[in-house]
C-alpha cells in the first residue's frame, strides 16, 4: 500500500459486509492506523471472519451523526493517521459519503478508493435481466414517508422501455425494514390514485431478498403472485424491480426458468 500517513481510504465491503471483503482490502487493514465500520447504510452481519479477527483492535464502528453532523470533528481526528473507512456496498454508488470526501480533501487529507458490489449491479445479474435496459434507480419508503416519487420514476422508465430498480426502505435503530409485499401494497395504493397503469395485473415484479447471501430469494411474476409470498419471513436487505412492458425474449425466458412461470 503507498497511502501517505494523512490519508482516507473509502472502500466497499459489498453485500455481506465484512464476510464479503477482498483480498486487496484484507492487505490494507493489516497496515492502516484504525479501520471504521459504517453501521447505518445497511444491514451488515455482526459475525467477524476469522480471516479479519487480527484486525478487530482497530475496528471502531461509526454512525451517522458523526460522518454528517459532526463530519468536521472525526476528519480532526484523523489528521496525520491512515485510516480506512468500511461501506457496505460500493462507498459512493449512493452518494451519502461524497461529502465527506470533499471536505477531506479541502483539509489535504488524501482519498483513495476501493471498489466491492452493490445492490446496483447485483440486481441485474441476479434476476437475469439486461443490466443495459435498467432506468433510473427508486427508493420506497416507510408508509408513513411515502410519496409518489417511486411511482413516477417508475412512470418515466416505463416510457422508454426500462426496468425499475426500487430500493427498499429500512431504519437500523429499531431493525425495521421494507419488505417486497409492503413495497408493492404501496405502489399498488398509488396506482389507484393515479390510474395511469403503471402498476396493472400484468406487470412483471421481480423481488430480491439478501442477495449475495447463501440465502438469497428471487421471486418473479405479477403482483398478485409476488405480494402473496411473506416475504417477512425472508430477512434484510430486500428490493425488487419492476420490469419493462417489453422484456426481451431472452430476459423472459430466463426469468421464467429461473424464477418463475411468467406467461
Amino acid at each position: 500500500m503507498s497511502s501517505s500517513k494523512n490519508s482516507l481510504i473509502f472502500a466497499g465491503m459489498g453485500l455481506k459486509g465484512l464476510e464479503s471483503c477482498s483480498i486487496e482490502l484484507l492487505s490494507i487493514m493489516k497496515e492502516v492506523d484504525t479501520i471504521f465500520i459504517e453501521s447505518y447504510t445497511n444491514f451488515t452481519t455482526a459475525d467477524i471472519p476469522d480471516v479479519i479477527k487480527p484486525f478487530k483492535t482497530k475496528f471502531k464502528y461509526i454512525q451517522r451523526e458523526t460522518l454528517e453532523e459532526n463530519a468536521e470533528n472525526f476528519l480532526d481526528s484523523i489528521i496525520g493517521k491512515i485510516s480506512l473507512l468500511l461501506v457496505p456496498g460500493d462507498p459512493f454508488i449512493a452518494t451519502t459519503h461524497n461529502s465527506l470526501r470533499l471536505s477531506a480533501l479541502k483539509r489535504g487529507i488524501k482519498c483513495t478508493l476501493i471498489h466491492n458490489t452493490s445492490i446496483m449491479s447485483a440486481a441485474a445479474s441476479a434476476s437475469g435481466l439486461s443490466s443495459y435496459k435498467f432506468g433510473r434507480t427508486a427508493t420506497c419508503p416507510f408508509p408513513d414517508n411515502m410519496s409518489e416519487f417511486p411511482y413516477q420514476i417508475i412512470k418515466k422508465n416505463k416510457m422508454i422501455g426500462a426496468h425499475t430498480l426500487v430500493l427498499l426502505d429500512i431504519d437500523l435503530v429499531s431493525g425495521k425494514f421494507l419488505t417486497v409485499n409492503e413495497a408493492i401494497a404501496l405502489l399498488e395504493e398509488l396506482e389507484k390514485e393515479k390510474q395511469e397503469s403503471i402498476i396493472t395485473e400484468k406487470s412483471i415484479i421481480i423481488g430480491l431478498a439478501r442477495i449475495g447471501y447463501e440465502d438469497q430469494f428471487i421471486l418473479a411474476g405479477n403482483p398478485k403472485t409476488i405480494i402473496s409470498h411473506t416475504w417477512i419471513d425472508n430477512g434484510p436487505p430486500q428490493a425488487l424491480i419492476v420490469c419493462s412492458d417489453s422484456l426481451h425474449f431472452a430476459e423472459e425466458e430466463i426469468i421464467s426458468l429461473l424464477w418463475s412461470e411468467i406467461g
